[in-house]
């Protein structure tokens, strides 16, 4: 499905809607993309807390309860301020979670977008980005 761009808020009908609004987000900027499932039980309907400032990241799944952070989160995750995030349209806490990357030309990563579908109805937005100021990594991407 594309993504409904009518209304004041964007709009979603699945979970890879947030991949694609990702790429239109960052300005088509994003070469790499995934949807955040549980490692758990697979489900990819997520709470999560965010710091953009500090670029940390942690979701819980909606089913079995699984909390874990994400790409390098727990490097900065002791000195971040989280906030839940929730949807600006109807104040849902439930969300497809997508993680977008942009690389150097030496392949390290340089960007991180966020972007999320909310599941009870559908807009889609972002609660964070930042820059990546080290190097190696390889090991953030195995993160997701």
């Amino acid at each position: 499905m594309a993504i409904d761009k009518t209304q004041e808020y964007w709009h979603g009908e699945n979970a890879e809607d947030a991949i694609e609004y990702l790429a239109e987000y960052s300005e088509n900027e994003v070469t790499k993309a995934a949807i955040i499932k549980c490692r758990q039980c697979n489900a990819d309907i997520l709470t999560y807390k965010i710091d953009s400032f500090e670029g940390a990241i942690e979701v819980t799944c909606t089913f079995c309860k699984e909390a874990r952070l994400l790409l390098d989160s727990g490097d900065y995750w002791e000195d971040s301020e989280p906030e839940e995030a929730t949807c600006t349209q109807c104040n849902n806490n439930q969300f497809n979670i997508a993680v977008g990357f942009v690389y150097r030309p030496g392949g390290e990563v340089k960007w991180i977008y966020t972007a999320d579908r909310c599941v009870n109805c559908g807009v889609l937005g972002s609660n964070g980005d930042w820059k990546i100021n080290y190097s190696p990594t390889n090991e953030m991407e195995k993160n997701i």
